[in-house]
């Protein structure tokens, strides 16, 4: 006996969920997490993410493994190295931060005539210059900036360096050319003679006084003197 139109109907209506139910499962895969990833899990910590953010990125990188029976053996000795590894880079962040801290980026930028960049100053730009200032490499992931800078200006920004670790820096948009004039000008102000302090002054004045007093007198001054000298006999 066939089945009628509405047996099948009811039949799809039934079997629909179930494929669409195993398809969103298949999606998914249980792993372990072998080092931590920022923003996701830490290491020894197991999860459910999503089937290709697994096998694309971080089985193949090795931060994390399938959570098989095997693997998940391991969990204990896995989060006893994270820690220590947490320590030591903990206490080298620390490094970090105190020679960032209080630091001002000066960024030279073109500017057009309405004042505004030529491009922008992005938290990868920042994150170039500040991984040179610290002499270590600095995610641009962790630069918090709101949104790119197109004026010049002082902008404070805080770069998250690891986990609880920041640190606040000042990033300083100038014009192009503006540090070429700043050392133009410092050079010129070295050029110029150092100021005599006004003790050291007085001190010189009195000597140049000694002197002229030391000073023979001049053929015009004697001759002066023996004028007022006849005068004063008449």
């Amino acid at each position: 006996m066939q089945p009628t139109l509405p047996t099948l109907a009811r039949s799809r209506v039934i079997i629909a969920p179930v494929l669409y139910s195993i398809t969103e499962v298949k999606l998914l895969m249980r792993v372990l997490f072998l080092q931590d990833v920022p923003g996701t899990a830490d290491a020894g910590e197991v999860h459910e993410v999503k089937n290709g953010y697994a096998r694309n990125y971080l089985i193949p990188r090795g931060l994390a493994a399938p959570a098989t029976p095997d693997q998940l053996q391991r969990v204990r000795s896995i989060q006893k190295v994270a820690e220590t590894q947490r320590q030591r880079e903990t206490a080298n962040m620390e490094g970090v931060a105190e020679r960032l801290r209080g630091a001002a980026l000066v960024m030279e930028t073109k500017v057009g005539p309405t004042g505004r960049l030529y491009g922008a100053v992005t938290a990868r730009t920042i994150a170039e210059e500040a991984s040179r200032l610290a002499q270590r490499e600095i995610d641009h992931r962790g630069v918090l900036l709101a949104s790119a800078i197109h004026e010049p200006g002082d902008y404070p920004v805080t770069i998250r360096l690891y986990r609880d670790i920041t640190a606040v820096i000042t990033v300083s948009v100038v014009p192009e050319g503006y540090r070429r004039e700043q050392a133009a000008r410092a050079a010129a102000g070295e050029a110029r003679p150092a100021p005599v302090p006004q003790a050291e002054e007085a001190a010189v004045e009195e000597v140049r006084a000694e002197v002229a007093e030391e000073q023979p007198q001049t053929a015009t001054e004697e001759a002066a003197e023996e004028l007022e000298r006849e005068l004063d006999q008449e």
